[in-house]
Parts: structure tokens; C-alpha cells; sequence
């Protein structure tokens, strides 16, 4: 008689376990997982974003070519002592560079195209049709949050918009706030926060949209994410209490036919 019921245990937790989980499904906010709701309009695209500027602590990529080659490498003989693997030249807290033969070079507060233009009118005077290249070597963001790989993003060119560093970090969670996401930004010496809704094509005239080095993003998590947890932890519970009633229940039975 026993054999009869030697599967039953079994089973009863493979049904208890299918059950629980089966009603799992998908979260039910996929309605709010959407960029640039709107249409963009030809004056939204042509808005424009303050360009990124050079601060003390950067490291400048700055290279210097021109016909007189001999001439033009005697300004890249050195770019400054590499720092955590990042060389170039450093911006100091006076916000100046040190530059063979220019000396001091003031360039906070200045565009890389700025400073490109600055230097090739100094230049004149040594080196004639000289071309100048400057970029940020150590420019980088971090995005935090409701992502898909957060971490800091490295960025060479030192140009990049809130939608490249959510699409590099994984794009956004299903459970991530797309309408209100922070941006930390520090300057001037001062910390600033932004904030920042892909969902809407409003998103292009954001004084956030271009990134600015060092800044943080943090996405939020939506509340569905706390209502789905919560839920997910209740159903589990009521079923592991089921499960326990039912093995008991199995046990008991087993118990009486041995006897």
C-alpha cells in the first residue's frame, strides 16, 4: 500500500513549487519603458548645449603637427607625468598648464576648441601653419542606479550626452524612473543637481543632455519596483504556507495507511 504513495510527497512540492511561481509574470510597467514620447521639432534640435570646458584636475591631449616636423615635435617632446594610467597635460588648481617654451598657459574655463585656437596663435611665432588637437584625456562619467552595467564610463573624445552613457551602461531597467533622473554635476567649486526626463523629447533642451566631465547620473527606481517585491514576497509566503499544510497533510496520510 505504501508504494502507492511513495511519488506523492514529490509531486505535491512540484505543484506547490509550479504554482508559485507561474504567477510570477512580467512586470506590469513595461507601458512606461519609452524614450522621446513627442516628436521632436526642427527648433528643439537645433538648441544649444553649453559646450564642455576644461577645470583644474584635467589632463589635457594636446599634440602640435605642422610641414617643419622637427619644429613642431620640440612642443611633444613631454605631455606630463601619467596619473592612474591617464598622461597628458595637467591642469593645475590655478587652473594653468605648463607648456615647453609657452610657459604658463591659462585654460580653465576655456573649450578645447578654445584653447586649440589660443595655441595656434601662439605657436605663430614659433612654428609657421602650425595645427593644433586638444582634447580631455581623463574625462569620464558614472552612472549609478537603475541600469544595466552601472559603473564609470571612460570617455576618449570627451564628448558624450545622458542618452550614450545610459545606452553604454546597459540601457534602463524596466523598473528605472525614466522622467526624473538626477544628474550631479560639480562647477565652479560647487555642486549642482539637475534633472532630466528621456521619456520626453524636452530632454534635448536640457542644460543635462551634453555631459560635462565627472558628472553622475543616478536613476531612480520606480515605485512598481517596490509594489512588485512586496507582492512577490506575500504570494511566496501564503504558498510556502500552503506547501507546509500540504505535506503535513501527506504526512498524516502516510502515517495512517502504515499503521
Amino acid at each position: 500500500m505504501l508504494s502507492r504513495f511513495k511519488y506523492l510527497i514529490p509531486l505535491l512540492a512540484c505543484i506547490i513549487f509550479i504554482a508559485a511561481f507561474s504567477s510570477c509574470g512580467v512586470p506590469k510597467n513595461f507601458q512606461n519603458a519609452v524614450y522621446l514620447k513627442d516628436s521632436v521639432t526642427d527648433s528643439e534640435r537645433m538648441v544649444l548645449q553649453k559646450p564642455v570646458v576644461i577645470m583644474p584636475g584635467d589632463r589635457l591631449n594636446i599634440n602640435i603637427t605642422a610641414i617643419n616636423k622637427e619644429a613642431a615635435d620640440a612642443f611633444n617632446i613631454t605631455q606630463g607625468i601619467a596619473t592612474q594610467g591617464v598622461q597628458g597635460y595637467l591642469v593645475d588648481a590655478a587652473g594653468n598648464i605648463q607648456m615647453l617654451q609657452l610657459g604658463t598657459v591659462p585654460v580653465a574655463g576655456l573649450a578645447p576648441a578654445q584653447l586649440q585656437q589660443r595655441l595656434q596663435k601662439q605657436l605663430d611665432d614659433y612654428i609657421k601653419g602650425s595645427v593644433v588637437t586638444v582634447n580631455i584625456a581623463n574625462f569620464k562619467v558614472m552612472v549609478m542606479g537603475e541600469v544595466g552595467s552601472p559603473g564609470t564610463l571612460q570617455v576618449p573624445d570627451g564628448k558624450m550626452n545622458i542618452l550614450q552613457a545610459i545606452t553604454q551602461s546597459g540601457d534602463l531597467t524596466l523598473y528605472a524612473k525614466r522622467d526624473n533622473i538626477l544628474v550631479i554635476r560639480e562647477q565652479d567649486g560647487k555642486r549642482e543637481f539637475g534633472r532630466v526626463d528621456i521619456s520626453s523629447n524636452k530632454i534635448f533642451m536640457s542644460p543635462y543632455y551634453n555631459l560635462q566631465q565627472n558628472d553622475v547620473i543616478y536613476v531612480e527606481p520606480d515605485k512598481a519596483k517596490f509594489i512588485n517585491n512586496d507582492a512577490f514576497l506575500n504570494r511566496n509566503v501564503r504558498y510556502l504556507g500552503l506547501a507546509m499544510t500540504v505535506l503535513s497533510a501527506a504526512l498524516l496520510i502516510v502515517n495512517i495507511i502504515n499503521r
